[in-house]
């Protein structure tokens, strides 16, 4: 069994749905949410769902869910103008190029861009709201622990897809195993956040060259990590961002959670109040827990691995404070959108 570590309860799966508020006889403001990704895959896509299920609920507004193709972006965001939704929320960055387009024609309609940065210093638009998801400081603890745990000196990083902060949290863990381990090395790539098979082909790659820990952030997609390493049997840990593989994988070290869900209501809810905060870019991270660091996860590993228990157990010592750190501000890591490279990150 898999579990996705996303903090809201799940919705129904499905291509479309929709629901409504109280029932009390007034029109109720209406809010879509157009996703990229599908539905029904237990991780960010599902909580997303259930955050506007949830806000539909408390706050009484029409919630429906739909998804699109990077062909029809435009089209079917155009389309829920048309339809007259008050509030058009649009998933990751694959989607912002659109967003902004509708967002610009149609000023009278709230936008909501999750984990997208479109409010920038070189550009604004007054009736969108963007927020985005910072993760290269849970990332940087994974890293360091990793750094300090490999006994080969060769760790592997696996991302669904070149984005910004997908490759801010990339960098974010080369950091942490380079402060923790300067003479360990990462081998890096990119593979697919649905399609598991190009995942696993990519980690059974790293696992040939050695490496005995594996950092996935490909959501769901992880588990081709998972499959490569239960194939083929070697001593080699699997972190995962969202997914939980404890039940699956005897290597299974320890899960990132994310919560989406939170930002689709908190959206819902600045409508609600009319206090839509448009021009503006929301920031979720560790000091919210728009990213967390699962620790049950981590510490189930280090009590039943007889080979690397040990060793991770005090990794974890080090990694929990290591967050402390970073939640108090002594410790920062940056936010670099550049391509993950080992090289540079260990010139720094």
């Amino acid at each position: 069994m898999v579990l996705c570590m996303v903090s809201a309860g799940f919705a129904a799966c499905g291509g479309s749905s929709s629901s409504s508020g109280d029932g009390s006889g007034e029109e109720p403001l209406r809010v879509v949410l157009i996703g990229n990704q599908k539905f029904g895959d237990n991780g960010p896509m599902d909580d997303m769902a259930a955050g506007g299920e949830r806000a539909a609920q408390d706050f009484g507004v029409e919630f429906k869910k739909m998804e699109s193709e990077p062909v029809s972006f435009e089209e079917d965001i155009r389309t829920m103008v048309q339809e007259g939704y008050d509030l058009i929320i649009t998933t990751f960055p694959y989607m912002s190029e659109a967003t902004k387009a509708i967002a610009k024609e149609s000023p009278d309609t709230k936008f909501a861009a999750i984990f997208q940065s479109i409010n920038t210093e070189g550009e604004t638009i007054p009736n969108l709201w963007d927020t985005k998801f910072l993760g290269q400081t849970t990332l940087y603890v994974d890293g360091y622990m990793a750094g300090l745990a490999t006994k080969t000196n060769k760790i592997g990083l696996i991302i669904g897809g070149e984005e910004p902060s997908p490759n801010s949290e990339g960098n974010g863990f080369m950091r942490g195993v380079y402060d923790a381990n300067p003479n360990a090395t990462v081998e890096f790539a990119y593979a697919s956040y649905e399609d598991t098979a190009k995942v696993k082909e990519m980690a059974l790659a790293m696992i040939e060259k050695g490496v005995d820990f594996i950092q996935g952030d490909c959501g769901s997609a992880d588990s081709g990590i998972v499959e490569a390493v239960n194939e083929t049997k070697k001593d080699v840990m699997v972190f995962s961002v969202i997914c939980d593989f404890t039940d699956s994988c005897d290597n299974f070290a320890g899960s990132i959670g994310m919560s989406f869900g939170s930002a689709v209501y908190d959206a819902v809810k600045y409508l609600v109040e009319d206090n839509f905060p448009g021009g503006t870019q929301g920031v979720r991270d560790i000091s919210n827990d728009g990213y967390f660091l699962d620790w049950p996860t981590y510490e189930a590993f280090a009590e039943r691995n007889e080979a690397y228990g040990e060793a991770f157990a005090k990794a974890i010592e080090e990694g929990k404070a290591i967050e402390a750190k970073i939640k108090s501000g002594e410790l920062e890591i940056p936010y670099d959108p550049e391509v993950p490279n080992w090289k540079r990150i260990s010139s720094l």
